[in-house]
């Protein structure tokens, strides 16, 4: 019974088939045809699309990179800069100046060949203008540091300076005061005369000036009491100028030294000096060299002219 009831069921479906249409194959492989081309153009479409927005996103990089290896570049030579005015009158340091300008100069070298697409490369040149920005400021900070020592010596040396100019000037205050004192001292020293008289002899020992009675001429004086004098022995000479302003003189090799020159002397005489006023006595022998007029005396003594006076000779006469 259950197969007569499937049986009209299968047969109706037999039925269906036979009566619908039958669908041609290259109409199918066309349809396929279109399916996949219209895949092929969106996938073309996408790939496309992904392929400018990589070129987009490569330029933008790359420009990123030159630009980052150009402010390297930049950099590198601002450090150089700022290591020349870091440059120092200490040789030692300059040298380790120049030691680091070198490193740089071959960074600088390096950037030059190194591609903008080459990141690694470019971050370790970065790192290392990192560790010579580092070094740059321990130098700043030492060579402040000296020029903080150098400020500090300098004005050491200013106030030495100072001090020793002063010093030098009271010094020389001090030498010309005592120049000044050893000048009057020495001149308070020399020995001083007064009472000076020259006087013609007859050859009685009776004062005559006339020509033909003239025997000698006597000179006295007297030397002042001086406690800054040197006691001992002194020389005192005499000249005696006549009218012609020649000097009367027993011998031209009768000389004595006179502020650093040799000249004539017309008598002398050695005397004990112990600082006390002491009447001095000396004589000229008549040569027959007297002319009448004026005579001129000067006495000598310790270099100085310590006196002076004058006296008159005049023509022959009977008294």
């Amino acid at each position: 019974m259950e197969e007569q009831k499937n049986n009209p069921t299968q047969e109706n479906n037999e039925q269906q088939k036979e009566h619908q249409p039958t669908v041609p194959p290259q109409k199918k492989n066309n349809k396929s045809m279109q399916v996949i081309l219209w895949l092929l153009i969106v996938l073309l479409g996408v790939v496309t699309f992904l392929y400018i927005n990589q070129m987009h996103t490569t330029k933008k990089i790359e420009g990123a990179l030159t630009a980052e290896k150009d402010s390297l570049q930049t950099h590198l030579l601002d450090l150089r800069s700022e290591y020349d005015s870091l440059m120092t009158d200490n040789d030692s340091l300059n040298a380790q100046l120049v030691t680091e300008q070198e490193k740089i100069d071959d960074l600088l070298a390096e950037i030059k060949t190194v591609k903008a697409t080459n990141y690694a490369k470019i971050r370790q040149l970065q790192n290392e203008l990192g560790t010579l920005r580092k070094v740059a400021k321990s130098y700043v900070r030492q060579i402040d540091s000296l020029n903080t020592i150098n400020q500090q010596l300098v004005a050491e040396n200013i106030k030495v300076k100072n001090e020793f100019n002063q010093v030098v000037s009271t010094k020389n205050e001090l030498e010309e005061t005592n120049k000044d004192l050893s000048g009057k001292v020495e001149m308070a020293s020399v020995l001083r005369t007064e009472n000076v008289r020259a006087t013609p002899l007859n050859r009685r020992g009776k004062e005559n000036n006339r020509i033909n009675k003239i025997e000698k001429i006597q000179i006295d004086f007297t030397v002042k009491e001086n406690v800054l004098a040197e006691p001992g022995e002194r020389t005192f000479y005499v000249r005696i100028a006549g009218p012609d302003d020649y000097i009367l003189a027993k011998s031209e090799e009768d000389l004595f030294e006179f502020q650093g020159q040799e000249i004539v002397y017309s008598a002398k005489r050695p005397v004990d000096y112990l600082n006390e006023k002491i009447d001095v006595t000396i004589y000229w022998d008549n040569n027959g060299a007297l002319i009448p007029g004026n005579y001129d005396v000067y006495i000598f003594a310790d270099d100085y002219e310590i006196g002076t006076t004058s006296f008159q000779i005049e023509e022959s006469g009977w008294f």
